[in-house]
């Protein structure tokens, strides 16, 4: 029922720097029409290869160690989430119903422009998303 990953997503206290940071090190640029306020704030989606990465503004991101890169991966990894896609308004509505049933979701749906987000909680208690773009 699902597709691929829809995106992975990060957090950041300053979303101008993390956008001056993707074009300089990688050359990447937002999304046409990002960064742009929506219903999670202001937010920048960048298309790497058919999976999107997502850069929420969200001003409460724990600065990390000045440690090696090595020494910091192994003390915490910092994505935020993923979402997955769905492959039909049918798959959605399925795993919607799926998810409230075992008490991972609570079913309410947000319109994220002509798409359909559902957040839900794995078995671990990581926030994730599963989305249906018509």
């Amino acid at each position: 029922m699902l597709t691929q990953f829809h995106h992975l997503a990060t957090a950041t206290n300053d979303l101008d720097r993390m956008v001056a940071f993707y074009s300089e090190v990688f050359g990447l640029e937002p999304k046409e029409g990002f960064p742009k306020e929506t219903p999670v704030g202001r937010v920048a989606f960048y298309d790497l290869g058919g999976v999107e990465l997502q850069v929420v503004e969200s001003g409460d991101v724990e600065e990390s160690p000045t440690d090696t890169p090595a020494i910091l991966l192994q003390q915490k990894l910092r994505l935020d989430h993923f979402t997955v896609l769905a492959e039909s308004q049918e798959a959605f509505d399925t795993i919607t119903h799926r998810l409230v049933e075992r008490g991972a979701s609570s079913g309410n749906v947000t319109a994220f422009g002509p798409s359909s987000l559902l957040a839900y909680t794995d078995p671990d208690g990581h926030t994730m998303e599963v989305i249906f773009t018509p």
